[in-house]
């Protein structure tokens, strides 16, 4: 069978003949600006294939993990019962759309959690905000993109 070219590697060297060769050969500058936004954007995307699933995953489990220690602090019955059913379910299905639903199911509860243990004048709800911190940071970082070099 032949050899399929990976589809990050494709939209880098996209990017880079954008740069390298489209932009010097075109004017107005203002088109010269649209080139490079849209050569930014494929190595951004680029950057975010090989990525996609494994960010979603890992933040999910965290969520899930985060919730199974907040749940017996919950002193709101349907929140905590919500929490730990969510902290029970599993990505099983590995298709980007099906990954990033779960993702928005767990962060609207990662925001109502956050709101209600922040009303918690408690100890250990001060450990849990500090967790739910921790995770919002992890979750800035996951989506980070770096700066393509071409």
């Amino acid at each position: 069978s032949p050899m399929r070219p990976a589809v990050d590697a494709v939209f880098q060297r996209m990017a880079q003949d954008l740069v390298e060769r489209v932009i010097p050969a075109i004017s107005p500058v203002y088109h010269q600006g649209t080139v490079g936004m849209i050569a930014s954007m494929l190595g951004n995307v680029a950057e975010e294939w090989d990525r996609a699933a494994s960010r979603r995953i890992e933040e999910n489990q965290s969520l899930r993990g985060l919730f199974r220690k907040a749940a017996p602090l919950v002193n709101e019955p349907a929140l905590s019962r919500r929490l730990r059913e969510l902290s029970e379910t599993k990505d099983d299905d590995f298709h980007i759309s099906a990954l990033e639903r779960n993702n928005c199911t767990l962060r609207a509860a990662l925001i109502d959690l956050h709101s209600h243990i922040e009303a918690q004048p408690r100890a250990d709800a001060r450990e849990i905000e500090t967790a739910i911190w921790k995770e919002l940071a992890a979750s800035t970082e996951r989506r980070r993109f770096s700066i393509a070099a071409f």
